[in-house]
């Protein structure tokens, strides 16, 4: 006979209160049933409220502006009113969930920077380069993707009809997906950090937190089913176009790799944390490395598209044109100096105001 998991934690019997450990049932102490009872009736982290008022928090005033403006539309209103339309800002108080994602620079929540490391070889022995990602977690998805594309290579081969054949060591829209889904699922109660962790052969996504109990590593790769554990990060994730909502991500991830000639991403539960593990793309006959993102892979088709988008709309500003393109905006502002000095594209306009128009 199987009995399920009790949703009701801790589980009483004979007035005694007991948690599941391992095989066995241990009983519980005064002051562990108190925490554990304090750990279920607080509401979610990402909605809990900060201690600090509103008004002292040096929030990101301009990137909530600009974001109101191209994906919020909630009218010309102050930033207050924008934050609590929101429902991130209650009676002068912020959620967790908007101060990390409107903040510019973290320094309240510290289980919330995301490490970056660029390991020599393929152990933890010996360090290339590390960062903190201390800024709001919006910001920081293309921050860490500029990391990570400073420590990979891009290959040109030469591929069907004679045209280049551009590949990074890992795809790039896989990656995304994988930081994206780690900043909004992992356990924020859980001291430790999200690491981006490069080696030789492989790179690895450490997320703190297991998965919820209702899903398991095997249903993530054939069912549909999203279980958000943060549901304030993940409502402005999806409003800003950066998650779907319908749990297809690590089909996506698959996808992506196959398609860039990497092996399946590993999925596994260690430690207490949820590892996205990406296999590098073997080098192929024929194909030159190790030309990097910024000097020829890949740079003259990106200009092309950046041209068009601006040919389209003009009077976009950089975190727009980056939004539509899906590529860093340290990309997009390195590939508009050059444009610039070719005097193909002009800003136009006050620092806070204007856009990228093309010239002539």
């Amino acid at each position: 006979m199987e009995i399920p998991e009790s949703d009701n934690k801790p589980v009483f019997a004979f007035e005694k209160a007991y948690v599941r450990v391992g095989k066995a049932n241990q009983k519980l102490s005064a002051t562990e049933i108190r925490d554990l009872v304090k750990r279920y009736t607080l509401p979610d982290f990402n909605q809990r409220m900060l201690a600090q008022d509103f008004k002292i928090l040096d929030l990101d005033a301009a990137a909530i502006r600009r974001l109101n403006e191209t994906l919020f539309h909630l009218g010309k209103i102050p930033e207050r009113r924008i934050l609590e339309k929101l429902m991130v800002l209650r009676k002068g108080k912020l959620t967790n969930a908007g101060y990390l994602c409107f903040t510019k620079e973290n320094d309240l929540i510290p289980s919330a920077v995301i490490k970056g490391t660029r390991f020599k070889g393929k152990t933890m022995v010996h360090f290339l380069d590390m960062k903190d990602f201390k800024g709001n977690l919006i910001a920081t998805v293309n921050e860490v993707l500029d990391f990570i594309q400073r420590h990979i290579s891009m290959g040109v081969g030469i591929g069907a009809k004679a045209a280049r054949d551009e590949k990074w060591d890992y795809p790039l829209d896989a990656l995304r997906e994988a930081v994206v889904n780690a900043i909004v699922h992992r356990d924020y109660t859980d001291p430790g950090n999200i690491q981006i962790r490069i080696f030789d052969d492989r790179l690895e996504i450490w997320s703190p937190g297991l998965l919820p109990k209702k899903l398991n590593i095997k249903s993530l790769l054939v069912e549909n089913r999203s279980i958000p554990r943060n549901r304030g990060l993940a409502k402005i994730f999806h409003d800003i176009g950066f998650i779907e909502g319908w749990g297809t991500g690590f089909q996506r991830m698959v996808e992506g790799c196959a398609i860039n000639g990497n092996p399946k991403p590993e999925l596994k539960e260690m430690t207490g944390a949820f590892v996205v593990k990406f296999t590098r793309r073997p080098i192929s006959e024929g194909t030159s490395e190790g030309i990097n993102e910024g000097i020829n892979g890949g740079v003259n088709e990106g200009i092309n598209r950046l041209m068009e988008i601006i040919r389209k709309n003009p009077g976009k500003r950089v975190v727009e044109i980056a939004a539509a393109l899906n590529i860093p905006s340290k990309t997009i502002e390195r590939w508009l100096k050059k444009l610039r000095e070719q005097g193909r594209v002009a800003f136009i306009g006050s620092r806070k105001t204007g856009g990228y128009f093309v010239s002539g």
